[in-house]
C-alpha cells in the first residue's frame, strides 16, 4: 500500500507542477447579464467560451443570482468566441481575446434581447452551451465533455457535475437515484438503467435530459409527494437517428475464465430495433453488451459477490409509430446462471443472562432462469386526450440445494445440538401485470380527469425435499433425535385490482382542487401440503399436520381523499387528506378459523416548497402510508428448512402505518452544487421479527407488531468542478448519517437498541485532455449500537479507498489500473481486517478508425479478495466466510460497428 500512496503524492506533486505552469498562460473572463428592457439581472444563464480555430470548448458557466459569471483557464492571446444563451432569450455571440499582458478580462455589462420565435426563425448555431437549466429539466451536451475513446454512457456520466455512480453501476444525479431511462423518450428494455449506460456508446448521444419519474397521473394533475426518482432520456445526435451500431466482444483467461457479448442496434426514425446477449462465467451477472471496463463493473473487482457463478443473458427491444397516433414499444429478455457456493458461519448467539456458539458449514447449488416480456402502447385521441396501456409478463424457474452440517455448543464447548440436513427446492413463478390509464384535459386551464385500472397477478409453486437428522444433547451426552424426511408441495398466488379516479378543477390562476379515489383489492392464497416418508410403499404419503396448512387472505381498501395544490412563481404547495377503510380476513382453510379485521386510517400529505432561485429549491413534505403484511408473514405454518431455525407465522398481524417527514435542501451555482436532507419516520405496528430458543437450542422466529420505534437521517452533499484550459478536476465531498432507535425481543424479553453511524466521504475526478483520467475517492464510517438489558454493545468502523486511473498516449493505447483498500475493524480474529484489491488492464486500439480494442486485463493481481465479514446485532454476533472468484487474467477483443446515414461502415 506505501508504495501505491508513493505514487499517487509524486503524480499530485507533478500535477501542481503542471498547474503552476499552466498559471502564466491562462486568464480569466468575467461578466455579469441583463435583461435589455427592464434591466434586471439574469440568473441561470448559460456562458460559454469556445475557440475559434476548431470551435472546441474551452470553458462554460452559469450565472449566479446577481448575473454574475466567472470563466477561468482561457488561453491568453487566442481568438476565442463568447457564446450567452438563456432560456426565452436570443443567444449572443462575440469574438474576445485575452492579451498577453491581462490576466483578467472583465466585460461591460452584457444585455440580452428576448427572443419572439413567432416573427422569425430560429437560428441553430454549432456552439451550444454545456449545461441548460429549465423549470423541469435538466439538460447536458454531452459533446461538451471529453471521455476515452470508444466510451459508453456511463463514463460520461462520471464526468458530469452532481452526478454518482457507485461501484455496482447505481447512478445518482444531485443526491437523488435514477430509476429509469428513455431513448429519445421511448423505454429501452423495459427503461432499465444499466442495460442502457453499459451499452450505449456517448459518441451517438446528443443531449442528455434529466426529469423527476413523476406517475402519469402526478405528471398530468402536476403534483409531487417528494419522493419520486429520476429519468434520464437521452436524444440521439441526428446521423445517429438513421443507421445501425453496436459493440461485439470475446474473451477467454486463465482458470478457464470466459466472457462472450454482442449488442445491435438498428434505428431508423421512429423505428428502433436493439438485440443483445453475453454468456461469462467471471461473475458480471447477466447485464449484457460485452462491458469489460474494469472501472465501470468494479462488482467483478469485487468478486462479484459470494459463490462461483456462470451466467447467459439474451434480448430484443423494439419500438415504432402506427400512424400519427399511435406509439409501441416493448422489450424481450432472458436471464440463465448457475451459482456454486461454500460458505462457512461462526456465530455467537447472545441471551440476556448466557450466550452459546453456532457453527455451520453449508454448500449450495443454484440454477435460475427467467424469461421477461414488456409491451407498452400509446394513443393520442386528439390534442387533448391521451390513452396508456402497459403490460408485462414474467416467469422465473429455480433449482436450489442447500446441504447443511451445523452444531451448537455452549461457552466451554459441550454439545447442545448438531444437524445434517440436505433441502432442495424445485419452483416455477410468473406474474402478469397490466396497466390501462386514460387522461382528458378540457378547454378551461387546469381542468381534467383521469381514470386508472391497474392488474398484478402471481404464481408460485415448488416442491420441496428436506432430509436429515438432528441430535440433541443432554449435559454434553446425546439425549435425543429427530429424524426428518419430508416432501412439501407449496403454491401461492395473488391478485391485485386497483381503479383509481381523479377529478382537477381550478379554484384560481394558481390554485387547483384535486378529488381523488382509490379502490384497491388484494387477494392471496398460500397452501402447503407437507408428507413423510413411508419405507413401507417408498413414497412421500404419510402427512405430517404440523407442517401442513391453506391459508387464505383478502385486503380490501377504499380511499377518498382531496387535495389543494398552490403554484406561483417560485412558490408551490399542496395540502391534501383522505380516509382510508381497511378490511382484512385471514382465513386458515385447514381449521376453517376466520379473523376479520377493520381498520380507519387518515391518510394526510402535504408539501411545500419554494424556488429562491432558478436552480436552487428548499422543500418539505409529509406523507402517511398503510402496508399489509405478507401473505408468508400471516400463514400460521412452519416452515423447517433449517431444522435448528423454524420460521413461524403470525395471523393475528396488524397492518402498519408509516409517517414520513422529508425536507431537501440544493443549489447548483456555476460550476458547484450542493444538497442537504432531512428525514424522521416514525412507524404505527411495525412489523419486526421476535425469535427465541428452546431447551434443546433450536431457534424459532415470528413476526409480531411492535410500536415505538423511529428513525431519522440526515445527509450533505457538495461538488464543485474546475477547469483550466484542458484540465478538469472535480471534488464530491459527502457526510451522511443516522439515528434509529428500535424495540425488539431477545429470547422472548424485550430490549431496546440505539443505533448510531456517521459517515465522511471524498472523491476527485481528474482528466487531462483525453490522456489522462485519474478517480481517487475515500470514505469512513463509524457505527456503534446501544441495547438495553445486559446485552453487549457494539462499535466498529470501515475505511475504504479507492483510485481508478487510465492513460491514453500514444492514441492506440490505453492503460486501466484500479486499487481498492477497505478495512472493517469488526472482523473476525484470525483474519485480515485489511484488503487491497488491484486490477490493471491493457488496451491496444487497432484498425484505421480504432474501432478495434485488443485487451489484457488482470483481476486480484494480489490474491487478497476473501469473502470474509462480520455481522453485529442485539442478538448475536456472526462471522461468515463465502467462496469468492479470485485471481486470473483474460485476453478480450472488441469490435465497435458504426454505420450512419448511408456512411461507409467500420
Amino acid at each position: 500500500m506505501r508504495w501505491s500512496a508513493g505514487i499517487i503524492v509524486c503524480f499530485l506533486l507533478l500535477l501542481g507542477t503542471c498547474a503552476q505552469a499552466q498559471r502564466t498562460r491562462y486568464g480569466t473572463i468575467k461578466g455579469t447579464v441583463l435583461d435589455s428592457l427592464s434591466r434586471r439581472t439574469l440568473e441561470s444563464a448559460s456562458v460559454a467560451v469556445f475557440q475559434t480555430s476548431d470551435s472546441s470548448l474551452v470553458n462554460y458557466a452559469i450565472t449566479t443570482r446577481k448575473g454574475e459569471f466567472t470563466i477561468g483557464g482561457v488561453p491568453l492571446n487566442t481568438p476565442c468566441r463568447l457564446v450567452i444563451t438563456n432560456r426565452g432569450y436570443e443567444e449572443l455571440s462575440r469574438s474576445v481575446i485575452l492579451p498577453v499582458d491581462v490576466k483578467e478580462l472583465r466585460l461591460d455589462t452584457i444585455l440580452l434581447v428576448k427572443s419572439f420565435n413567432e416573427l422569425k426563425a430560429v437560428t441553430v448555431t454549432a456552439l451550444r452551451p454545456p449545461v441548460t437549466v429549465k423549470p423541469d429539466t435538466l439538460e447536458f451536451n454531452v459533446s461538451s465533455f471529453k471521455t476515452m475513446p470508444n466510451a459508453m454512457m456511463e463514463d460520461l456520466l462520471k464526468q458530469l457535475p452532481g452526478v454518482d455512480v457507485d461501484k455496482d453501476g447505481n447512478v445518482t444525479i444531485n443526491g437523488k437515484k435514477v430509476s429509469k431511462i428513455t431513448v429519445d423518450g421511448r423505454e429501452f428494455f423495459g427503461g432499465d438503467p444499466k442495460i442502457a449506460l453499459k451499452n450505449l456508446p456517448k459518441d451517438i448521444i446528443d443531449k442528455l435530459q434529466v426529469v423527476d419519474n413523476k406517475t402519469r397521473e402526478a405528471r398530468f394533475n402536476k403534483t409531487t409527494d417528494g419522493n419520486e426518482d429520476l429519468a434520464i432520456n437521452l436524444t440521439l445526435r441526428k446521423e445517429a437517428q438513421k443507421g445501425w451500431f453496436g459493440r461485439i466482444s470475446a474473451g477467454y483467461g486463465t482458470n478457464e475464465r470466459y466472457e462472450g457479448a454482442a449488442m445491435v442496434n438498428f434505428f431508423n426514425g421512429a423505428k428502433q430495433f436493439s438485440i443483445l446477449g453475453n454468456a461469462s462465467n467471471t461473475n458480471r451477472g447477466s447485464v449484457a453488451g460485452g462491458d469489460f471496463n474494469i472501472a465501470t463493473s468494479r462488482s467483478t473487482l469485487d468478486g462479484g459477490g459470494g459463490g462461483l457463478t456462470r451466467a447467459a443473458s439474451g434480448g430484443l427491444n423494439f419500438s415504432d409509430n402506427i400512424g400519427r397516433q399511435i406509439k409501441m414499444n416493448g422489450s424481450y429478455f432472458y436471464n440463465n446462471s448457475h451459482t456454486d457456493n461454500v460458505s462457512k458461519i461462526q456465530r455467537q448467539n447472545i441471551l440476556p443472562d448466557t450466550s452459546f456458539w453456532y457453527y455451520s458449514d453449508n454448500n449450495s447449488i443454484n440454477d435460475y432462469s427467467n424469461h421477461r416480456l414488456t409491451l407498452n402502447a400509446s394513443y393520442t385521441i386528439d390534442t387533448l386526450t391521451e390513452m396508456h396501456i402497459n403490460s408485462n409478463l414474467g416467469t422465473t424457474q429455480s433449482d436450489v440445494v442447500n446441504i447443511n452440517q451445523a452444531r451448537s455448543t455452549t461457552v466451554d464447548g459441550r454439545l447442545i445440538n448438531t444437524s445434517e440436513n440436505t433441502y432442495s427446492t424445485d419452483g416455477t413463478g410468473k406474474n402478469i401485470s397490466t396497466e390501462f390509464f386514460f387522461s382528458r384535459r378540457f378547454r378551461k386551464q387546469g381542468r381534467g380527469f383521469t381514470i386508472g385500472l391497474n392488474y398484478n397477478y402471481s404464481d408460485q409453486s415448488s416442491v420441496n425435499d428436506n432430509v436429515g437428522q438432528n441430535e440433541f444433547y443432554k449435559n454434553g451426552a446425546p439425549d435425543s433425535l429427530d429424524v426428518v424426511n419430508q416432501r412439501s408441495d407449496a403454491t401461492s398466488n395473488g391478485k391485485v385490482v386497483s381503479f383509481t379516479a381523479s377529478y382537477s378543477e381550478p379554484v384560481t390562476s394558481n390554485l387547483n382542487a384535486i378529488f381523488r379515489y382509490n379502490y384497491t383489492r388484494n387477494l392471496n392464497y398460500s397452501d402447503k401440503i407437507t408428507n413423510r416418508y413411508n419405507a413401507v410403499t417408498g413414497k412421500y404419503d404419510l402427512e405430517d399436520t404440523a407442517f401442513t396448512n391453506a391459508f387464505r387472505n383478502i385486503n380490501e381498501t377504499h380511499t377518498p381523499d382531496v387535495s389543494l395544490s398552490f403554484n406561483k412563481n417560485k412558490y408551490r404547495a399542496a395540502l391534501g387528506t383522505g380516509v382510508q377503510f381497511l378490511q382484512q380476513d385471514n382465513l386458515t382453510i385447514t381449521n376453517g378459523n376466520l379473523l376479520q379485521q377493520y381498520y380507519i386510517n387518515v391518510t394526510p400529505s402535504a408539501n411545500l416548497g419554494y424556488h429562491f432561485s432558478k436552480t436552487g429549491s428548499v422543500s418539505i413534505f409529509y406523507n402517511g402510508r398503510n402496508q399489509q403484511p405478507s401473505i408468508q408473514q400471516l400463514q400460521p405454518v412452519p416452515d423447517n428448512s433449517n431444522p435448528l431455525y423454524v420460521n413461524l407465522g403470525n395471523p393475528d398481524l396488524r397492518p402498519s402505518f408509516f409517517h414520513n417527514i422529508n425536507l431537501q435542501v440544493r443549489e447548483s451555482k456555476g460550476n458547484s452544487y450542493w444538497f442537504t436532507g432531512f428525514t424522521y419516520n416514525t412507524t404505527r405496528n411495525q412489523i419486526i421479527y421476535q425469535s427465541w430458543f428452546d431447551d434443546v437450542g433450536k431457534q424459532y422466529s415470528q413476526p409480531v407488531n411492535v410500536n415505538g420505534n423511529f428513525g431519522m437521517s440526515g445527509n450533505l452533499q457538495y461538488s464543485h468542478t474546475w477547469k483550466k484550459r484542458d484540465m478538469i478536476l472535480r471534488m464530491n465531498l459527502g457526510s451522511n448519517g443516522y439515528f434509529n432507535r428500535n424495540h425488539t425481543f431477545t429470547n422472548q424479553v424485550s430490549v431496546t437498541s440505539n443505533a448510531y453511524s456517521l459517515s465522511q466521504s471524498i472523491g476527485l475526478n481528474f482528466t487531462y485532455k483525453q490522456v489522462l483520467s485519474i478517480m481517487p475517492s475515500f470514505n469512513v464510517r463509524f457505527n456503534k449500537t446501544q441495547y438495553s438489558q445486559s446485552l453487549q454493545d457494539a462499535a466498529f468502523n470501515t475505511k475504504t479507498f479507492s483510485v481508478s486511473a487510465f492513460w491514453n498516449q500514444p492514441k492506440w493505447l490505453i492503460l486501466e489500473n484500479n486499487l481498492q483498500y477497505s478495512y472493517n475493524s469488526q472482523i473476525a480474529p484470525g483474519f485480515n481486517k485489511s484488503v487491497t484489491m488491484w486490477s490493471a488492464a491493457v488496451n491496444c486500439l487497432l484498425f484505421k478508425k480504432q474501432q478495434g480494442i485488443l485487451r489484457l486485463a488482470v483481476y486480484d493481481i494480489l490474491r487478497q479478495n476473501v469473502g470474509v465479514s462480520r455481522s453485529i446485532t442485539q442478538t448475536y454476533i456472526e462471522d461468515r466466510q463465502t467462496q469468492v472468484l479470485q485471481q486470473y487474467f483474460l485476453l478480450s477483443f472488441i469490435y465497435n460497428l458504426r454505420k450512419f446515414n448511408g456512411a461507409k461502415g467500420n
